[in-house]
């Protein structure tokens, strides 16, 4: 039996009657003392505790009092008479009871007074439940935010390393066909030979990234980086690395002007550059690649380092322009998670700066990013 209704009194006669009125109507138990009637509290889950005031020993505000302190959810009902009214409305005030009830009491009266406290019970019960699967929901949720953000992030330098194996392959390949046709020289080796070092350097580059990335899912999404980065540096190393990827799509034009550092975290900052830059790829078709252009101009102005990543791309809609930076919108058919461009400002956020975008259709898309010089 559970949410009981429980009648506390020390006339024996009242209990009995209490039994006859209410029995098979609602789950109840009796006890005579303050003392019996903790002992059920605690020992069973007791909806509503309805007490006579004058009982030996322990009185019924005294009870209701110790059953506020132990059982706070308990709907607590005094049962007085007249002469006791004072004390019932101070309890009241005081918020040892929820309300009253006048002796003698009429059966119908007291029944539907203890089915509605019964129910009050039994609502606030619900809506404790449904706070805390909420918050487990949320707690999921988060984990699902967090967990799909890393996956974007890793998603990368892994894209990296992909291509440049891809690369590597090839060129592997190229110094084999060479040596078996006895053409493998010094001179036509080395251009290779180097071309292989900085592939592979690349690659080193990458999966230090990814390994960073994992470490800083042990640090608060709050944390926030004090070391100085170099962001032409970075640039440099992105557009590099999605080499491959350019040559399928269009022309790169590239203008680093001397910037001072940027406070913040390198792998963040060169996630952010890459995301915008593999976005801005993605809006051009391949099948226009001879005139496709993405453009990545990097200058500072007085205490700012401004960075800007512009394509001549379809451009985006003013309604979805609205929504770009919204976690998990996105309008690409598979493969997006929604979150590249929300992240990538949160980023920004994080080391005091701002992001900005503006489209025009049928002309192309500027994203606009402002940073701090570190100090």
């Amino acid at each position: 039996m559970s949410a009981i209704v429980l009648y506390v009194d020390d006339d024996r006669a009242n209990l009995v009657v209490f039994e006859a009125a209410l029995d098979g109507i609602l789950p109840i138990r009796t006890a005579s003392s303050g003392a019996e009637a903790l002992e059920i509290l605690r020992g069973e889950e007791v909806a509503v505790l309805l007490t006579d005031q004058r009982m030996p020993g322990m009185s019924g505000v005294e009870l209701a009092e110790q059953a506020k302190v132990e059982f706070p959810d308990t709907v607590r009902v005094l049962i007085t008479a007249y002469s006791d009214l004072n004390a019932a409305v101070d309890a009241i005030n005081r918020g040892q009871i929820h309300l009253y009830l006048r002796k003698p009491w009429e059966p119908r009266e007291l029944r539907l007074a203890l089915e509605s406290a019964r129910e009050r019970y039994l609502t606030a019960k619900r809506m404790r439940e449904l706070e805390k699967r909420l918050v487990a929901t949320e707690r999921v949720y988060a984990l699902g935010v967090v967990a799909a953000g890393i996956a974007h992030e890793i998603r990368g330098p892994m894209g990296v390393i992909e291509s440049n194996v891809q690369v590597l392959r090839e060129r592997v390949a190229e110094l084999q066909v060479d040596f078996a046709h006895g053409l493998l020289t010094p001179n036509r080796a080395e251009p290779t030979l180097h071309e292989l070092e900085a592939i592979l350097a690349d690659c080193a580059e990458a999966t230090q990234n990814v390994l960073e990335i994992t470490r800083s899912i042990e640090v608060s999404t709050r944390s926030s980086s004090s070391a100085s980065v170099d962001l032409r540096e970075v640039v440099r190393l992105v557009t590099r690395s999605i080499r491959m990827e350019l040559y399928q799509r269009g022309r790169l034009e590239l203008e680093l002007g001397e910037v001072p550092p940027v406070a913040g975290s390198r792998t963040k900052l060169g996630q952010v550059v890459l995301n915008l830059v593999v976005n801005a790829l993605e809006a051009m078709s391949p099948e226009t690649r001879k005139t496709n252009l993405l453009r990545v101009r990097l200058w500072s102005e007085v205490d700012r380092v401004r960075l800007l990543v512009e394509d001549n791309g379809p451009g985006i809609p003013p309604e979805t322009l609205d929504r770009i930076f919204d976690p998990f919108f996105t309008t690409k058919a598979e493969g997006g998670t929604g979150l590249g461009l929300a992240i990538s400002r949160r980023i920004v956020e994080e080391c005091e700066g701002s992001m900005e975008v503006t489209s025009v259709l049928g002309v192309g898309t500027r994203f606009l990013v402002d940073l701090p010089v570190a100090h």
